[in-house]
């Protein structure tokens, strides 16, 4: 919902699999336009399959794919204006595994650490794409590391190109405040909104300047200052 491509847009969904975000964005775009998943599951990848071919699904193309090996300068995908990017994480808000694993609820530091390093190359290569103009991060982690860290940083990657879209502003769990513009993300807990954990930021590109020479008013921009760069690390929730 908050990716909000309009019917007949051309969508990445890098980590698909097992499709029910697939099939919300199919819906959104009243199956026009046209969907581009990636997973490496094979299995889960067939159960997508099923699931979307279920649902009347016809505007998406799967592929048994690392997105991290998709190019972005495949012409298939100049047209992607939007991107869904869902990433494998510790799962540290999921009400279910809680209660099936509760011993596991606090990921550790070396798995936080390749989690976030994953997650960060995933969204510096969605970024990457030329025409991309709104993307979507989100986890099911409470993990500052997986959540606001990797969203920091990323930023601070692409300075002046992208900055984060003020969406849903009664929810009432926003991002942790570790540096300027964070309370644009969106969080939910079982604490706050009766909910699972989960995390969203909305991403999107940073106008160039006009032909009339005049740029447009980037001031929402949340991209840190050298200052902010240095200090802003914070310790974990987890």
């Amino acid at each position: 919902m908050l990716l909000a491509p309009p019917p007949g847009s051309h969508v990445i969904d890098a980590c698909a699999a097992p499709g029910n975000k697939t099939s919300h964005l199919a819906a959104l775009l009243k199956n026009q336009g046209k969907i581009f998943a990636f997973d490496l599951d094979a299995k889960r990848l067939a159960s997508m399959a099923t699931l979307l071919a279920r649902a009347g699904v016809s505007c998406c193309e799967l592929a048994e794919k690392d997105f991290l090996a998709v190019s972005p300068s495949d012409p298939r995908y100049r047209q992607v204006h939007y991107i869904l990017l869902d990433p494998s994480c510790s799962g540290s808000g999921m009400l279910t595994r809680q209660l099936e694993e509760p011993w596991a609820d606090t990921p550790s530091k070396e798995r936080l650490h390749a989690l976030a390093g994953f997650q960060q190359r995933a969204l510096c290569h969605a970024l990457s794409f030329p025409s991309l103009q709104r993307l979507v991060y989100s986890t099911c982690s409470l993990c500052q590391e997986e959540n606001e860290d990797v969203v920091r940083e990323v930023l601070q990657q692409n300075p002046g190109a992208f900055r984060l879209a003020p969406v849903l502003p009664t929810w009432p769990h926003r991002g942790l405040g570790t540096f300027p513009g964070a309370e644009h993300c969106l969080r939910a807990s079982p604490e706050t909104t009766l909910t699972g954990g989960f995390f969203i930021a909305v991403i999107e590109r940073v106008e160039a300047p006009s032909h009339s020479g005049q740029s447009i008013d980037t001031r929402t921009s949340t991209q840190p200052g050298p200052k902010e760069k240095e200090t802003a690390k914070s310790s974990s929730w987890c």
